[in-house]
């Protein structure tokens, strides 16, 4: 209610640092596509002010959404978009808000030597500026150094984070400060202590709903007990992680090696149902893998590659096959699901050429939408010829116009634009469009986004809702109905591709 109220009153007036502080109001209170939603809105109204720190900020608090998403491809497009506004802009906190978060990035990038030599420098602008970005930067820094081998600084790091904590009387990083330090204890090989202060830091976490913390917290308290050959007090750990790996599909490349661990614990035990549902579960994690980490995936140090886990998967399958029964009908459901695993596979081959043709198309200069023509479209016109002119004339300049892109858009609206009754226009769109007047107008939509999304780099980090908005849909679902029926791919796998596509080809940033 009262943010509500705040938002409203914001629009009533024309204070646009005001109406930006209502939807980040929103943008706090909510949770997963709808913060998005909102940061839309934030930078919407900030891009109307023309005021160069407002817009910074408002692309930097989209990018800090996006992060807290692990939608670190989109995070870095919204930060190097606030960099261009912000270096205009005379704000040193945001300014350094900003080098904070692209140091974040960094470390997600495995670059620990710049993300450190950032993060030095927000720490000393931070600690008379704002104590728990401070304290935050403190904690990142003894992540970065831990992470690049560095785990005396690390350490020193940790003591730093809890005397400073103390002396500013802010304990809101104790939990993480304790996190960090078991991660210490653990690569310096202390797996006793790694195990106790690890474990200590699992409540607080718990009650921040930190699930990613926690999956690597769980992670290091199993490979501690590991080290230990204590396998059977490591197991529920492990598994830990896996039961989050299914809630959320949170996964990072340290955290892959989890199932490997687990795989060659129940080989060793010869379960080999177990063995299977851990082998489907790294094939998963590594498809993830593929998409949020695809810079990194090729260097992840593997025991298991997907080919050798397939044909472990399909040699398990084969075992538990044997051991339930060897009667013809296990062996014609055999071939049933190799016949169905081949068809599938030819379907995803098939329909993945396909997507490479359309793209290929439709990246051509000037390139138009291939569709095929409607059913049931009209053979024979019997209208008069000037009547069938002058409409064809109107849709012409309606066309120019980018009419279609208005969400109200009917046929009764654009029979009033074109000078005709429905019926006349419905009957002259599909004689001469070859199409009936929806999936013309839908037609045009998609292609102006199409064509919107290869020349505008900042459209390919909206969402489908805001892409929707943007081509005048009236809804995401039938915006991403029909983009797939004409493109034959989502708008998300189509803006991957673009991306691959631009950045293969050296697209200026």
């Amino acid at each position: 209610m009262y943010l509500k109220a705040f938002l409203d009153n914001a629009k009533a007036g024309t204070d646009f640092e005001l109406l930006i502080q209502g939807y980040k109001n929103y943008v706090d209170h909510s949770e997963g596509t709808l913060k998005i939603i909102y940061t839309d809105s934030m930078v919407k109204a900030a891009l109307k002010s023309n005021d160069d720190k407002l817009i910074g900020s408002a692309y930097l608090s989209r990018g800090i959404v996006f992060y807290g998403m692990k939608k670190h491809q989109e995070a870095l497009e919204n930060y190097i978009a606030a960099r261009t506004y912000l270096e205009r802009a005379d704000d040193p906190y945001l300014s350094y808000k900003l080098k904070y978060n692209i140091a974040q990035e960094k470390y997600y990038l495995g670059q620990n030597r710049e993300a450190i030599e950032l993060l030095t420098q927000c720490l000393k602008y931070f600690k008379d500026e704002n104590t728990r970005a401070y304290l935050n930067t403190i904690h990142s820094l003894g992540l970065a150094y831990n992470k690049s081998g560095d785990y005396g600084n690390a350490a020193r790091m940790v003591s730093l984070g809890v005397g400073e904590a103390k002396r500013l009387h802010n304990h809101s990083m104790d939990c993480y400060f304790l996190h960090l330090d078991g991660l210490n204890e653990y690569f310096t090989s202390n797996y006793a202590s790694a195990i106790a202060k690890l474990k200590q830091s699992i409540v607080p976490l718990t009650n921040l709903n930190d699930y990613a913390n926690l999956a690597v917290a769980n992670f290091y308290i199993g490979k501690s007990y590991w080290a230990q050959k204590n396998f059977r007090e490591g197991i529920p750990y492990l598994k830990k992680v896996d039961d989050e790996f299914i809630r959320s599909e949170y996964i990072r490349p340290d955290l892959r090696e989890n199932y490997e661990l687990l795989i060659d614990y129940y080989k060793d035990n010869n379960n080999q149902g177990e063995v299977l549902k851990y082998v489907d579960r790294l094939l998963k994690a590594d498809s993830i893998l593929r998409i949020t980490h695809d810079h990194l995936f090729d260097s992840i140090h593997k025991n298991y590659d997907d080919r050798e886990l397939l044909l472990e998967k399909q040699k398990m399958e084969k075992a538990l096959y044997r051991q339930k029964s060897n009667n013809n009908l296990l062996i014609i459901s055999s071939i049933s699901l190799l016949a169905i695993t081949l068809f599938i596979s030819y379907k995803w081959k098939t329909n993945r050429k396909r997507q490479e043709k359309i793209f290929k198309e439709l990246m051509q200069e000037n390139q138009r939408l291939s569709m095929k023509p409607d059913k049931n479209i009209l053979k024979e016109l019997a209208i008069p010829k000037d009547t069938v002119q002058k409409v064809l004339q109107a849709l012409k300049k309606w066309e120019a116009n980018k009419e279609y892109l208005k969400s109200n858009t009917s046929l009764t609206a654009l029979a009033e634009y074109v000078g005709a009754n429905n019926r006349y226009t419905s009957e002259i769109i599909s004689f001469h469009k070859k199409q009936s007047y929806n999936n013309y107008v839908n037609s045009l939509k998609i292609q102006y986004i199409i064509k919107a999304l290869k020349t505008n780099r900042l459209l390919r980090i909206f969402t489908d809702d805001a892409l929707a908005a943007e081509a005048g849909f009236t809804s995401t679902q039938r915006f991403v109905a029909a983009f797939k029926t004409y493109t034959e791919m989502s708008p998300r796998v189509f803006i991957e591709k673009l991306r691959k596509e631009l950045d293969d080809n050296g697209e200026p940033s």
